[in-house]
């Protein structure tokens, strides 16, 4: 009875088996792929155009601070000068560092657009692949 539970349960395993799952079809997978790499390209590219909006506004942010440092200095207000340059010292720091991040997700862009262009480029190879030609049918 053992033997006949674990036979019948054995059946339905390679009866399950051998349907395959591992390979979905083409159009479906390079859909997905294409789609995701489009969300991923959206993201990259958002985040990079607030990193650059938020760099234009650190370098207006030190203009300011160099015109007070300036001013401070022709008023010899020494309090005032140190604190200025603290000041722009931190804000440049933080710029650089928006330039970097930047920079980072600009080689993102560049990497994902390549990818993008491979997955429609190998798209259009499949697609004229698995088109019918009249002289095989022959």
């Amino acid at each position: 009875m053992l033997s006949k539970r674990k036979m019948s349960s054995e059946s339905r395993a390679s009866s399950s088996s051998n349907v395959d799952i591992s390979s979905p079809a083409p159009t479906t997978s390079t859909m997905v792929d294409n789609g995701y790499l489009q969300e991923k390209l959206n993201d990259a590219q958002s985040k990079f155009e607030k990193a650059c909006h938020q760099i234009v506004l650190l370098d207006q942010k030190i203009k300011d601070l160099e015109v007070r440092y300036k001013r401070a200095v022709k008023n010899r207000k020494n309090s005032f000068r140190y604190n200025l340059r603290l000041r722009l010292s931190a804000v440049t720091g933080v710029k650089m560092m928006y330039h970097h991040y930047a920079s980072t997700k600009a080689d993102e862009l560049h990497r994902l657009h390549r990818q993008r262009h491979a997955v429609v480029r190998s798209n259009a190879v499949e697609s004229t692949d698995t088109s019918s030609d009249p002289r095989e049918d022959v």
